[in-house]
């Protein structure tokens, strides 16, 4: 199979009405990732928000688990440090820019367990949902790994001393502290996930484009702000919003 093949096999991208899905679909694999899967991916969310009539992205997976993080087989250990950093991470990094910089709202969808990379690009999404069964894990540390690609994607949604204590320790977590630390928005019942995620999303897919857009730009930028800029932000934003069209 060639990459390009494997790529489409790996990642279902479909528009069903205001919802454009991508679903995970390396079942035998845990869903894990290529760097070239991981590249398309970015490119994915970014082609599906770009569209007008795409409300919401929503990230599935197939498979009972959401994702084991990053496919890292054949990736060379001798490469310098700025190959490393522009071939071997930037697809990583690429990932969490990319639903960062969709207009409209990222869903993550976290039917099952999400390790490494795949709980960090779950927790990227601007609203991940969770299964009660669902665990995460940041286990990169007991491979001596420092997992700084993952936590530069946590640093401004989990607080520091829970962010060092998940990191340091690996330990993992369920659904439910996940809601606590930051990491995800909300926790369905195992027996009606699938019908609970999908319910909100087409609530969401329900509102004008433009207001998820503002809503958006908000919670990216104002973080940044001092108060006054956030306050002035906020009207700014308002007043655009409700002159449009």
């Amino acid at each position: 199979m060639t990459d390009d093949a494997a790529v489409d096999a790996a990642l279902v991208v479909r528009e069903d009405g205001p919802i454009g899905r991508i679903e995970l679909n390396r079942i035998e694999e845990g869903n894990s990732l290529t760097r070239h899967m991981m590249t398309h991916l970015g490119e994915h969310v970014a082609a599906l928000s770009a569209k007008p009539q795409i409300k919401v992205v929503a990230l599935q997976a197939r498979g009972p688990v959401f994702s084991r993080g990053r496919d890292a087989r054949g990736e060379p250990n001798d490469a310098s440090a700025f190959d490393m950093r522009h071939q071997l991470f930037a697809p990583v990094l690429g990932v969490y820019a990319a639903m960062a910089a969709a207009p409209v709202p990222v869903v993550a969808l976290v039917h099952g367990n999400a390790t490494g990379f795949g709980a960090a690009m779950a927790a990227a999404c601007d609203i991940t949902l969770a299964a009660k069964a669902a665990r995460f894990a940041f286990p990169e540390i007991t491979h001596n790994i420092p997992p700084t690609l993952a936590m530069s994607t946590l640093v401004r949604k989990v607080p520091a001393k829970m962010l060092a204590f998940l990191i340091y320790s690996a330990k993992e977590f369920s659904a439910d502290e996940a809601v606590s630390y930051g990491l995800a928005s909300a926790v369905f019942p195992d027996q009606t996930f699938a019908q609970d995620a999908e319910g909100f999303l087409i609530r969401l897919a329900g509102r004008p484009r433009l207001v998820l857009e503002t809503i958006k730009a908000y919670l990216n930028r104002s973080p940044d702000l001092s108060p006054a800029m956030a306050s002035e932000y906020a009207g700014t934003l308002m007043a655009l919003n409700r002159t449009a069209g």
